[in-house]
């Protein structure tokens, strides 16, 4: 024992010796230590848009101000595996075109004198300014086709110059911006117009002559290609959230009259068999329709059309399997007839939101005018084989100017029809022994370009939207249309006017990329 503790007293005195001869030998010396301010942990940006704009305030322990003792790297990690500086700047003034998603940058600060570096890491989320909002298209001033969009996401931004950027030789004759909503692999954003229809990317709103609905048409008629171009597209968007008819079946008719369908999952893409537009009994005729596809907007099995040879409204139904579409038959006592009396013709068709006699996923409605410049209001359920029809009205003579209307609205709440001549609106009310049309003086004397009650928002406030034009300068509005049945208000809504649009023709709901 004794033996024991006399090792370990030698031990001890040893290292008490070692320890007493290192002191003094380490020269500890402070370095300049960096502290940097101003920098969020993630920024959200719209791609195309917004510019990424970081000035960062640099704290040092020892260098007071000389910021030139320092060295800058902004770095962008796109993936695990690919890197890019984006400014080797104190500042960064980045504008964002990265396609959309959720990307890493790390500001990196080396001080020269000591070799030390210092860092701070920012999330960058990068979204699309087009993937909400309302799409417009309408004319510029010089004439040509242009399309903008009322960006709502956050706020609402005006995004200008979409169709003329979008690498497109310039076009004429507006028809309309459409997206189709559904499965995002089968996904379209159409720019249409007279001269030719083509679809966009969705992130960069970019496209080229390629991008046409002839590449994706496979048939055996004979049809010159240059036709091709869709001017209506079924199912719409029905909800703020980019619901549609159906996820199923698409369908669509194009400026010469041809209607194609199909079933995008079964055709593993938006593609397209020979046209619809013939029936059983005479299949090697294609029969030009109207630009109208008519069917329930809360659920779509199938389009009725409205055949501009015979004057009549058939029936495709069997979407994606059918070759032709169905003859309809009239039978007495019915409210109108499907096959028109001699001189009836279509002028204006819509689908809406109006339940009347059960119709629960939506009644459409057709504008028919007589040759003694006679109107009549149909009203039927256009849905599955055997759609339904549901009530005629007669135009009275007291809706002034009936005959010069340019432009046709119906709401799905009242039984109201609104129409414009030139700066005038009016409102019909035919509801049958109680007609009554109303006028809007104090909506002002800038000629209306477009009027649209929607569908696709909030359709239970009954909202109009108005555009108009002056001095190379649109005009859109949102007006509320009262439910009092006695009478046809419009309300101006809070926060529902944007001015410095081009002339618009068309609008249309996107609520997702």
């Amino acid at each position: 024992m004794k033996t024991y503790q006399l090792i370990m007293g030698a031990v001890f005195l040893f290292i008490l010796g070692a320890c007493s001869k290192d002191l003094g030998n380490y020269d500890y010396q402070e370095i300049n230590e960096l502290t940097i301010k101003d920098i969020n942990e993630e920024y959200t940006l719209r791609t195309g848009l917004d510019t990424l704009s970081i000035n960062p305030k640099i704290a040092a322990s020892m260098d007071g101000n000389d910021l030139t003792r320092y060295t800058y790297n902004w770095i962008l990690r796109i993936d695990n595996k690919v890197f890019d500086t984006l400014s080797r700047a104190k500042d960064i003034n980045y504008p964002v075109r990265l396609a959309p998603g959720e990307y890493a940058i790390f500001y990196r600060v080396l001080d020269k004198m000591t070799g030390v570096s210092w860092a701070s890491n920012v999330k960058l989320k990068v979204v699309s300014p087009y993937s909400r909002g309302l799409l417009i298209m309408g004319e510029d001033p010089e004439g040509y086709a242009e399309a903008e969009m009322l960006s709502m996401q956050s706020d609402t931004i005006h995004v200008r110059h979409m169709l003329s950027r979008s690498g497109l030789p310039r076009l004429r004759g507006p028809l309309g911006m459409v997206h189709t909503g559904g499965s995002s692999a089968y996904v379209r954003l159409w720019a249409m117009t007279r001269e030719g229809s083509y679809f966009l990317d969705r992130a960069s709103m970019t496209a080229t002559l390629d991008n046409h609905l002839g590449r994706y048409v496979f048939m055996s008629d004979i049809i010159d290609p240059k036709t091709l171009n869709p001017v209506v597209i079924a199912p719409q968007i029905r909800t703020a959230t980019g619901d549609i008819g159906s996820t199923l079946y698409r369908a669509l008719v194009t400026q010469r009259g041809d209607i194609f369908a199909n079933v995008p999952l079964l055709m593993a893409g938006d593609f397209y068999n020979n046209p619809v537009n013939r029936v059983t009994a005479a299949p090697d005729e294609l029969i030009p329709a109207a630009p109208y596809l008519l069917y329930p907007i809360n659920g779509m099995n199938n389009v009725m059309w409205y055949d501009t040879r015979y004057q009549r409204f058939l029936n495709y139904t069997g979407i994606g399997l059918s070759t032709t579409s169905m003859v309809l038959a009239d039978k007495d006592g019915e409210a109108f007839p499907w096959n028109q009396p001699a001189g009836r013709t279509l002028v204006y068709a819509e689908n809406t939101r109006n339940t009347d006699g059960g119709s629960n996923n939506g009644n459409s409605f057709a504008l028919m005018k007589d040759k003694d410049n006679t109107y009549h209001i149909y009203k039927f359920y256009a849905n599955g084989t055997n759609p339904a029809k549901r009530d005629a009205y007669t135009v009275k003579s007291i809706a002034t100017d009936f005959d010069k209307a340019e432009g046709y609205a119906f709401s799905s709440n009242r039984s109201i029809i609104c129409y414009f001549v030139g700066s005038r609106l009016y409102a019909y009310d035919y509801n049958p022994g109680f007609e009554k049309i109303y006028t809007f003086p104090e909506l002002g004397t800038d000629a209306i370009t477009m009027i649209k009650f929607d569908t696709q928002i909030d359709h239970l406030t009954n909202s109009l939207y108005i555009a108009s034009y002056k001095d190379q300068k649109g005009i859109l509005r949102r007006f509320k249309v009262g439910n009092n049945p006695n009478i046809v208000e419009l309300q101006l809504q809070d926060n529902s006017t944007w001015t410095d649009l081009i002339k618009v023709q068309s609008i249309n709901w996107r609520a997702v990329n």
